[in-house]
C-alpha cells in the first residue's frame, strides 16, 4: 500500500490499521532528526485515510504536497494554515488510486530533464557535466549566455537534498533569463549564468535528508581536502571562472514562513547583501512577497559562528576571492511566505524577480574588470 521505492523516496511505515497509518522519516546518515519524506500510496478502497507521524514537526503548515499524476504537478493538501505538524488525512475516491505524498512540492531529475528539453533548441543554453557523484550520477552544470557577457553568475541549489522548493525558484530564474523578452535578451548579453541545480545529486534522487549528513553535509564541505566530488569541482570552477556573483538557494526549517538572505559578518559581503536585497525588495510580488527587513544578520538566530563549526559554506569560501563582489545564501520557505500560500507558479515568479534583481545589482553596483 505504501512504498518509498520511488525517485526521492523516504518513509518508514510503523503500522497500518485499516485506514489509520503510522509513519516515520528515514534519517539514514543524518546526525539528528529531520523532516524530509516522500512516498507513493496505493489505496485499496475508497474512504478517508489518516496518516500520523510518530514524532511532531514532519508536516508543514499546508499539510503534505499531493500529486495524482506521478509528480508532474503538485497541490497542497490544505490551502489554509494547519496547527498540527504530525498528521494529515486524505480522501480516496476510487479503489486502486495511486497518490504521491511529499513534505514539499518535489523536484527531481525528471523535472530538470523536462525543463532543459523544453529549451533544448535555444543556442543560449548549454548542458554540461560538472562532475560525477560518488555513485556515478552526472551532476549538471548549465550555462545561459549570448556573446561575451561582462559578468559571471553562479547559482547553486540542493546542497541539502530535501530542500526542493529552492529548485522551483532556480528554474524560475532560468526561465526568465531564457525568455525572448527584452529583459531576457539584456540579461544574456550582459551576464553569463551558470547553475548547478543538484549539488547533492545522489541525495536528491535517493531521498536522503541531506541536512547534517555525517560527518558533515555538502553545505559544509568547502575546505581542503573536501569529501564530495561536487563541492571539490565547484571550488575548482570558482577559481577558474571567477564569478562576481554567487547565490546559493536553500529552504529553512519546515516552520519557516519568510524568504531571507543570510549575512556573513564580513563587512564587504554584508554591504553587498544590503544593496542586492534593496533591489529585490523593490520588486516585491504579491504571490511570494520578500521583505528586506526579514534578512538574518550574522550573530542573529541560528546564524552564528557555532553553526559553521563543521566546515565552510560556499559563500564563506568565496570571501577569500577579491573577484567575488557578492556571495549570498537565500532561504526559501516550503509552503507559505507569511500568510500567502505559495505553489510552483509562485516560485517560478519569485525566481524571475531574483533574476531581475541580479541584473539590476550587477549593472549598477559592480564594475567590469
Amino acid at each position: 500500500m505504501i512504498t518509498a521505492r520511488i525517485p526521492g523516496g523516504n518513509i518508514k511505515v510503523l503500522s497500518i490499521n485499516g485506514h489509520d497509518i503510522e509513519l516515520d522519516v528515514d534519517r539514514r546518515d543524518s546526525a539528528n532528526d529531520w523532516f524530509y519524506w516522500s512516498f507513493l500510496a496505493a489505496f485499496p478502497e475508497p474512504g478517508v485515510y489518516r496518516f500520523h507521524f510518530a514524532t511532531p514537526g514532519k508536516v508543514g503548515s499546508r499539510g503534505p504536497a499531493v500529486s495524482r499524476d506521478r509528480g508532474q504537478s503538485w497541490q497542497w493538501r490544505y490551502q489554509t494554515p494547519q496547527d498540527n505538524s504530525q498528521k494529515f488525512d486524505y480522501e480516496c475516491q476510487a479503489a486502486g488510486q495511486e497518490v504521491l505524498f511529499c513534505v514539499g512540492m518535489q523536484y527531481l531529475q525528471h523535472n530538470l530533464d523536462a525543463f532543459l528539453a523544453e529549451f533544448s533548441s535555444k543556442p543560449a543554453l548549454t548542458r554540461e557535466v560538472l562532475c560525477r557523484s560518488r555513485k556515478g550520477r552526472e551532476v549538471e552544470l548549465t550555462t545561459i549566455r549570448e556573446g561575451s557577457p561582462s559578468h559571471t553568475v553562479l547559482l547553486t541549489a540542493r546542497h541539502h537534498a530535501g530542500e526542493m522548493m529552492a529548485s522551483h525558484v532556480l528554474e524560475g530564474i532560468m526561465r526568465a533569463t531564457l525568455s525572448e523578452s527584452d529583459f531576457g535578451k539584456k540579461f544574456r548579453r550582459n551576464i553569463a549564468l551558470y547553475t548547478v541545480p543538484f549539488v547533492d545529486k545522489d541525495g536528491v534522487e535517493e531521498g536522503d535528508q541531506g541536512k547534517n549528513r555525517l560527518p558533515h553535509d555538502y553545505a559544509r564541505d568547502y575546505q581542503d581536502p573536501g569529501l564530495y566530488p561536487e563541492t571539490i569541482a565547484l571550488r575548482q570552477w570558482i577559481e577558474t571562472f571567477k564569478p562576481d556573483f554567487i547565490l546559493d538557494l536553500h529552504c529553512p526549517l519546515l516552520t519557516g514562513n519568510r524568504a531571507y538572505l543570510v549575512g556573513t559578518g564580513d563587512p564587504k559581503m554584508d554591504a553587498a547583501m544590503e544593496q542586492f536585497s534593496r533591489r529585490l525588495d523593490a520588486l516585491r510580488i504579491a504571490d511570494a512577497p520578500y521583505f528586506r527587513a526579514d534578512n538574518l544578520p550574522f550573530g542573529s538566530g541560528w546564524n552564528t559562528a557555532k553553526n559553521y563549526t563543521q566546515g565552510l559554506t560556499i559563500k564563506h569560501y568565496a570571501l577569500q576571492f577579491p573577484f567575488v563582489a557578492c556571495a549570498q545564501t537565500m532561504e526559501i520557505p516550503f509552503a507559505n511566505f507569511g500568510a500567502v500560500t505559495v505553489d510552483r507558479p509562485a516560485m517560478l515568479h519569485f525566481g524571475a524577480t531574483i533574476a531581475q534583481a541580479i541584473l539590476d545589482y550587477l549593472m549598477s553596483e559592480v564594475s567590469v574588470g
